[in-house]
């Protein structure tokens, strides 16, 4: 009976250790898959407002893409809105500025920043969708600019997180150079 304990044992420890391997398998997956998602959404878009038709299903597969882009940090998110302590992977758990004591936007939880990040997305998508109007004829003048506007205000909406950090390096308000 000890053989088999044993074995057991075995086994688990090894199932154990392939994990962290199968982790990132995983995640590297979900990114690729999201990326592929998110231009076949884009396409869609665009396709979809040739056509004139709802882009609600664009937008809906686009939104599922960036999802599985940003596995990681949905699933940390997710263990730790149940209970499970998930390490500082989770989104949720950083505050910007929390090791600067009292320094300003320590306050502000962090998802507000995943709400900014949803947002840039979204600002991003609406840049792909002007600039596909810009193309038809008849289309308003200024459409290629509001769609340049929209992209640049979704990557730093996107990138919230290391924008203010740059920021606050250039204020002196963090350990910038």
């Amino acid at each position: 009976m000890s053989g088999l304990t044993s074995t057991a044992t075995s086994l688990m420890q090894m199932m154990a250790n392939d994990l962290p391997a199968f982790w990132n398998l995983l995640t590297t997956f979900a990114t690729l898959t999201g990326l592929v998602l998110c231009g076949t959404a884009l396409y869609r878009a665009v396709q979809d407002q040739k056509r004139g038709e709802s882009m609600m299903g664009a937008g809906i597969l686009f939104m599922l893409g960036v999802g599985l882009v940003n596995f990681v940090w949905f699933v940390d998110s997710a263990t730790l809105t149940v209970g499970f302590s998930t390490g500082n992977l989770s989104t949720f758990s950083y505050t910007p500025g929390s090791g600067s004591g009292g320094a300003p936007g320590s306050s502000v939880p962090s998802f507000a920043f995943v709400i900014l990040k949803f947002f840039g997305w979204l600002a991003a998508f609406r840049a792909f969708i002007l600039w596909s109007e810009s193309a038809r004829s008849g289309s308003p003048p200024g459409t290629v600019w509001r769609g340049t506007t929209h992209f640049v205000a979704g990557i730093f909406l996107i990138n919230i997180n290391q924008f203010l950090g740059m920021m606050g390096g250039y204020m002196g308000g963090g350990a910038g150079g």
